[in-house]
C-alpha cells in the first residue's frame, strides 16, 4: 500500500455503486438508530445550563460507539480490494453481521473510557482512543476477535500514536466544518429540522466511508513497514 490516499479515492470513486449499498445497508441503519436515540435523550434529560447538559455526555458515548462499530464494512472491503478478494460487496456485508459482534462489544468498552476521558480532560479520552484505534482493523483484516489482535492492534496505534491522531482530526475537523457550511446554507432556504436532518444523514453517509477506508489503507501500510522491520531485525539476529 504504497500511496494510500491515491488507493481509497481510486476505490471510492470506481466502485461507488457497491460502497452506495454498503452505506444503505449498513450505515445508514445506524445513523437512524443514533437519531433516534440521541434525541429521545435530549427530550428525557433534564438540562442544568444553556451551554452543557449531561445528555451531551450520552451524545458522545453514543457517537463513538457507532461510529466504531460502522467502520466494520469499509474496512473489510478495502482489505479485500487489497487482497483481491472476489465477491467483495457480499463478503464485507458478511464480516458486518456475522463478525463484527466483538468489534461492538469492543466498542462499547472503548466508547465509555473515552468518553469518560474526554469529559474529564479531552486528552486522556484522545491519546486512549489513538492507541487502540487499530485493534479492529486486525481484527477484521485476519477474522479474529479483537482479544485476540489487542496486541499488534496496540502496537501499531503505538507506533503511529501521532499519524493516528493528526488523521482523525483533521478529517473529523474537515467533516465538522464542511458540515456547519452546508447547514447554514440550508438554513438560509428552510429551518425544517426533517431536512436539516437528512441534510446531516447525508453528509455523514457520503464523508464518513471514505475517512474509514483511507484509514484502512494507511493501517495496512503502516502493517506492511511493521512487517518489513520485524523481518529485517530477525535477518539481523540470524
Amino acid at each position: 500500500m504504497e500511496k494510500p490516499l491515491k488507493n481509497t479515492w481510486e476505490i471510492y470513486t470506481g466502485q461507488f455503486e457497491k460502497i452506495l449499498v454498503l452505506m444503505l445497508t449498513t450505515t445508514l441503519p445506524l445513523l437512524l438508530v443514533h437519531s433516534f436515540v440521541t434525541n429521545y435523550i435530549y427530550a428525557i434529560t433534564p438540562s442544568f445550563s444553556a451551554i452543557y447538559s449531561v445528555a451531551d455526555i450520552y451524545y458522545g458515548l453514543i457517537t463513538l460507539l457507532l461510529y466504531l462499530y460502522a467502520q466494520v464494512p469499509y474496512i473489510r472491503f478495502i482489505y479485500n480490494e487489497y487482497r483481491g478478494v472476489e465477491h467483495n460487496l457480499r463478503s464485507s456485508i458478511y464480516h458486518f453481521l456475522v463478525n463484527g459482534f466483538t468489534v461492538f462489544v469492543f466498542a462499547c468498552i472503548v466508547s465509555v473510557i473515552s468518553t469518560i476521558g474526554f469529559a474529564l480532560l479531552v486528552l486522556p479520552g484522545l491519546i486512549f482512543l489513538a492507541l487502540v484505534f487499530p485493534i479492529p482493523y486486525i481484527s477484521i483484516f485476519d477474522e479474529k476477535s479483537v482479544w485476540k489482535s489487542w496486541k499488534e492492534g496496540f502496537r501499531l496505534g503505538k507506533k503511529n500514536f501521532f499519524k493516528i491522531i493528526l488523521i482523525v482530526t483533521l478529517a473529523g475537523s474537515a467533516e465538522f466544518i464542511f458540515g456547519i457550511f452546508v447547514t447554514y446554507q440550508l438554513f438560509n432556504i428552510t429551518s425544517s429540522f426533517a431536512a436539516q436532518m437528512i441534510t446531516q444523514m447525508t453528509l455523514n453517509i457520503i464523508i464518513y466511508p471514505f475517512i474509514i477506508m483511507l484509514m484502512t489503507s494507511f493501517i495496512l501500510k503502516w502493517r506492511e513497514a511493521l512487517e518489513t522491520l520485524e523481518v529485517k531485525a530477525q535477518e539481523n539476529i540470524s
